[in-house]
């Protein structure tokens, strides 16, 4: 996964850093201090994710983030807060944020957190999950479950939650090389190339949650 991680305080981005680069092996990060620099590394840039710190300068509370969405250009954008109320995340959401992480998730919450916002999905806590957010895609139609093996559908849950191939296998107990041939089958039969496909897919066809509680 590629991931900018925009954030003012050195402490909490290098925190936020190590525990990505723990999370995604193989992933690529890009680290930002304010919107401005967020900006131009999206101009120089492909990435999966953006993360946006709430309050860093630039940023204006929510009048950043339409802002960050036009340059990230169809990449969603998520927003970490130490403010975690209900007018936050009711304006960040209807901003179109695709994500609310508030600085106090646990790290395995976290993670899972955005896993799913970079596979296309929505996060946002189980606390104001009754909040209005952003107007659903294109409903693709239902995905059949009976299309996919009870371990495929497993392995599905956790691409959805960011789990990379070595955390799969180690969760299941399986090899590695099991995992891949499993993922070659859900490819073809959800008719996506790539991970990330895979996991919007499941999500918008309802094969998996598109939200972690």
């Amino acid at each position: 996964m590629r991931i900018i991680i925009a954030d003012d305080h050195p402490l909490y981005l290098e925190a936020v850093l190590g525990q990505l680069e723990k999370a995604f092996p193989a992933g690529s990060f890009h680290t930002a201090r304010n919107l401005a620099d967020t900006l131009a590394l999206l101009e120089r840039e492909s990435v999966d994710l953006v993360m946006l710190d709430y309050s860093m300068p630039g940023m204006n509370g929510v009048e950043g983030i339409p802002t960050a969405i036009a340059a990230a250009r169809g990449t969603p954008v998520a927003i970490m807060s130490g403010v975690a109320d209900d007018d936050a995340v009711r304006a960040c959401i209807a901003a179109g944020a695709r994500g609310f992480l508030p600085k106090t998730l646990e790290s395995r919450v976290f993670i899972q957190a955005v896993g799913l916002v970079g596979a296309g999905g929505t996060y946002v806590p189980a606390e104001f999950a009754a909040l209005p957010s952003k107007p659903a895609a294109p409903a693709t139609p239902t995905l059949d479950p009976s299309l996919f093996t009870s371990r495929e559908m497993e392995v599905l849950a956790l691409i959805v939650a960011g789990a990379s191939n070595k955390e799969i296998a180690r969760q299941l107990d399986l090899q590695e090389v099991t995992i891949k041939l499993h993922l070659t089958r859900i490819f073809q039969k959800l008719g996506v190339k790539n991970r990330s496909h895979a996991a919007v897919t499941a999500v918008r066809g309802g094969l998996v949650a598109d939200a972690v509680q």
